[in-house]
């Protein structure tokens, strides 16, 4: 498979994550994150699979994801994925919903089962405005 390819493959597994977050699709979230995923939302709170699983299913309501200027690095079984992060979510017990804005970097690791997102870092965009009543989201 080629380089372009590849880096293809790797966005649409992206756009796949983002769906899943917004239906709330258990099977495929388990698909795409291995068992040791460290996942660092805006908040700096850091979470598990299990523990992002859980708070996807059961907390928090994805109500968009969208990804822009993303770049990606192949090195060997290792990609890089670096870009712009829009989300809007709610929390189950809160009427509003809050949207964020964040640069991302994540880490695709290829394994026999294809690629899977081992790590996920968000950082707040510097031209955002702090989410109001954001709380744990990320």
């Amino acid at each position: 498979m080629t380089e372009a390819a590849t880096i293809a493959e790797l966005i649409a597994l992206e756009q796949r994550r983002g769906a899943a977050l917004v239906q709330r699709d258990r099977a495929q979230l388990d698909a795409l994150f291995p068992d040791d995923l460290v996942h660092i939302h805006t908040t700096g709170n850091r979470m598990n699979k299990a523990e992002l699983i859980h708070y996807v299913m059961e907390v928090l309501q994805f109500l968009s994801v969208t990804r822009s200027e993303l770049a990606v690095k192949v090195r060997g079984d290792v990609a890089i994925m670096t870009g712009r992060m829009s989300n809007t979510m709610k929390r189950v017990d809160k009427p509003d919903p809050v949207s964020t804005e964040a640069w991302v970097t994540q880490v695709w690791v290829r394994t026999p089962a294809g690629w899977r997102q081992s790590n996920f870092h968000a950082c707040r965009a510097a031209d955002a405005a702090p989410a109001a009543g954001a709380g744990r989201q990320g």
